[in-house]
């Protein structure tokens, strides 16, 4: 069993079915013990997430279908979970790493599955309707009650003053200023809400079950593939003078993972792709799989870690365009010929991992 370590949990993955939550820590101890220990049947997360404020943590779980995890939750943190499952998720385009996790939490006045859902979709009818939407906000999951009388949105901000300000700025409650959130503020049948600022505790993940690799079609592409993955890097890092990194994105379209290997730079602990498919008219096939799907595999020599692609603005691509034209200089060529913006990738791996 492979676990990923203090990373947060993919929301969205497809192998989990329902989600446990309760309000209550994961002590160190367990966790401890969770990295040594075999996992009971179906289970693929735990997160504990302390409140900001202080006064209260949070555990989320992750479980694979017909798991029934309730017992063995509530004896790890002596409190009765609530059980969801995820109904609709949204995430802007070029998502950056998250620096707090705001859990928002709805109350209704008895159960009612298809109100649940009209609720989750007037919040984004609300969202739809902004002109301006608050710079921080990065991506919201809404889960569902299975017993028909609770929403919790998952929502990842930039920061904790990022939602603060959108706050401040709507002057309502709410993190936006359409019309339509006084649609969610009037809602029929809503007992209380809520929400509390979160930063990760601690995590543990299984690793998903592996899934084929496909690999670029150009043949010396593969060939360079193979080399690299086979020697850890000690063949291929370098190509023919460049350094080179593996990079594994979701295609977009078909969902398959697809791997490439691609010139790379670096800021700091950050890494650098440039879209260039040689200057032709349409952007490669990887750029468009990330924009789609942001959550990326890479390997850089031996080191293989997760991490998030978003496309540079035009301020950081020209901050940084020189250093990867100085790199590979036909990057100048490919732009000049090009009857495209061609894109810079900002490569951030995720919090927690450590080379």
């Amino acid at each position: 069993m492979t676990i990923d370590h203090n990373v947060l949990p993919d929301i969205g993955r497809s192998d989990a079915d329902t989600v446990l939550v309760v309000e209550a820590p994961v002590t160190a101890e367990i966790f401890d013990e969770l990295e040594r220990k075999p996992w009971p049947d179906g289970l693929i997360s735990v997160s504990t997430y302390a409140a900001t404020d202080g006064e209260t943590a949070l555990t989320y779980t992750q479980w694979a279908a017909g798991a029934t995890g309730r017992e063995f939750l509530s004896g790890l943190t002596g409190a009765e979970p609530v059980e969801y499952r995820l109904y609709r998720s949204g995430t802007r385009e070029n998502p950056p790493v998250p620096g707090c996790v705001v859990v928002v939490s709805v109350e209704f006045d008895g159960p009612d599955p298809q109100r649940q859902r009209r609720w989750v979709d007037t919040v984004f009818d609300a969202l739809a309707g902004e002109t301006d939407p608050p710079p921080g906000g990065i991506s919201g999951h809404f889960h569902v009650s299975t017993d028909g009388t609770k929403v919790l949105n998952y929502a990842e901000w930039t920061d904790e003053q990022a939602h603060r300000d959108a706050l401040a700025r709507s002057g309502q409650g709410t993190v936006g200023t359409s019309p339509g959130w006084q649609r969610v503020q009037a809602f029929p049948g809503v007992r209380n809400s809520g929400f509390r600022r979160h930063h990760l505790a601690r995590s543990v993940s299984v690793a998903p079950s592996a899934e084929e690799v496909l690999d670029s079609p150009t043949a010396w592409v593969a060939e360079h593939i193979r080399a690299y993955v086979e020697t850890d890097g000690e063949s291929g890092h370098f190509y023919q003078g460049w350094p080179t990194l593996l990079l594994t994105t979701r295609g977009r379209k078909s969902g398959t993972l697809r791997r490439t290997a691609l010139i790379y730079g670096q800021d700091a602990d950050r890494y650098l792709l440039v879209g260039s498919n040689s200057g032709a008219p349409t952007h490669p096939a990887w750029y468009l799989n990330a924009v789609a799907h942001p959550e990326i595999t890479v390997q850089v020599a031996g080191d293989t870690f997760t991490a998030r692609a978003r496309t540079a603005t035009a301020e950081e691509k020209r901050l940084l365009w020189p250093r990867m034209a100085s790199i590979f200089p036909l990057y100048d060529d490919y732009q000049a010929k090009a009857d495209r913006d061609i894109p810079l990738v900002i490569i951030e791996r995720h919090t927690g991992e450590t080379p």
